[in-house]
C-alpha cells in the first residue's frame, strides 16, 4: 500500500499537511491534516474526509478554486489495524520502517505514538 504527505497551500497563503494513506485498494484515501511534519515523536492529526486515489501521485490545483498541493514525500504503508478507534501502521518514507499506532485523542483529533 502507499502513502503521501502533501503541503496543501490555501488561497490565503496559508498551508498545512494533508497525509493520506491508502488502507485499502481501490478504496478512497483516509486523510489526516496535520499542523507540522511529523518526527520521531508522538504527534497530533486532525482526520479529515477521504480523498480520491488520484492524490496518491497529483500535484497542482486543487478544484473549486482550494489552493494547490505539492507532494512532499511518498512512501509505502503496511496496515496492521484499522478500526474506528484504532489505526496501527508500519510507514516507511524511504527511509526505513516505523511502526506508529493511533487513536482518537479528541475527536477529530488523533494522536499518534511510535510503536516498539
Amino acid at each position: 500500500m502507499r502513502t503521501v504527505l502533501l503541503r496543501h497551500t490555501l488561497p490565503d497563503g496559508s498551508s498545512h499537511l494533508d497525509w493520506m494513506i491508502e488502507i485499502d485498494p481501490g478504496a478512497r484515501l483516509v486523510t489526516f491534516r496535520l499542523a507540522a511534519a511529523m518526527g520521531d515523536g508522538p504527534f497530533e492529526a486532525e482526520r479529515i474526509g477521504d480523498h480520491r486515489r488520484d492524490y496518491l501521485d497529483y500535484q497542482g490545483p486543487v478544484p473549486g478554486g482550494r489552493g494547490e498541493v505539492e507532494r512532499v514525500v511518498g512512501g509505502e504503508v503496511t496496515i496492521h489495524a484499522f478500526e474506528p478507534d484504532r489505526l496501527d501502521l508500519t510507514l516507511d518514507w524511504g527511509t526505513g520502517p516505523t511502526r506508529l499506532a493511533g487513536r482518537p485523542a479528541d475527536r477529530p483529533v488523533w494522536r499518534f505514538e511510535p510503536k516498539g
